[in-house]
């Protein structure tokens, strides 16, 4: 059992991806509708579960991840707001020596191992991370995260916790739908002196294609 300990979870559908040259079966909840049910109060909607979703992005980062291995294999990496967890999944099997899953939300968590489990992963960390009150953690090599930056009012927060978890020479690697806010956070590093680069894809969603922006930064 991991550190926030079980939780209900709602109705879950199971999606099978392949990525890495095998194939997931992820949980999550179908869709927002779902969800939507159980919002009674502004508390419910200020706790909104999105991490209990599959999001496109998530499957953007785990793909990009797989392009290129060497980007986490043998390294410590930290998946912030990982949700269901399929990003962090997907480092751990190309090598990542040490995989930390953090969300502020018990079922999420409760989720990520679920589905690691569920896959044959092993050798995951959980541990219950809001930005704002983040725990001391140890100096990570690498900190991902994706569609994590919605909510510009926690734009500081993150900064705050990616200075410093985030390692000398370390990397962060964030992606996102190219929403605006997304683009903001972007360019706030920049002008604080860390090194960017951006890139996209285009990612199989929903019968669609759905393009996904890719955020690389090293620290100034």
């Amino acid at each position: 059992m991991n550190e926030a300990g079980a939780a209900p979870l709602p109705p879950l559908t199971e999606t099978l991806l392949f990525i890495a040259g095998r194939q997931w079966t992820i949980a999550a909840v179908q869709n927002q509708d779902v969800l939507l049910d159980s919002v009674r109060t502004e508390a419910d909607l200020e706790n909104f579960p999105y991490g209990l979703l599959l999001w496109a992005s998530a499957v953007g980062l785990a793909h990009r991840l797989a392009d290129e291995p060497a980007l986490v294999a043998g390294k410590r990496v930290l998946e912030l707001g990982a949700g269901v967890g399929l990003p962090g999944l997907v480092a751990r099997t190309l090598g990542a020596r040490q995989v930390t899953q953090t969300d502020y939300q018990p079922p999420a968590l409760d989720l990520a191992q679920r589905n690691a489990e569920k896959n044959g992963v092993t050798g995951i960390r959980y541990f219950l991370g809001d930005w704002r009150r983040f725990p001391p953690t140890e100096p990570q090599d690498v900190v991902i995260g994706s569609d994590v930056l919605y909510e510009h009012t926690l734009h500081a927060a993150l900064t705050d916790v990616i200075e410093r978890v985030l390692a000398p020479n370390g990397l962060l690697l964030l992606s996102d739908p190219q929403r605006p806010y997304a683009l903001d956070f972007a360019d706030k590093l920049e002008r604080a002196g860390w090194r960017l680069t951006l890139e996209s894809r285009f990612v199989a969603w929903e019968g669609q294609k759905k393009e996904i922006v890719f955020f690389f930064a090293r620290r100034p």
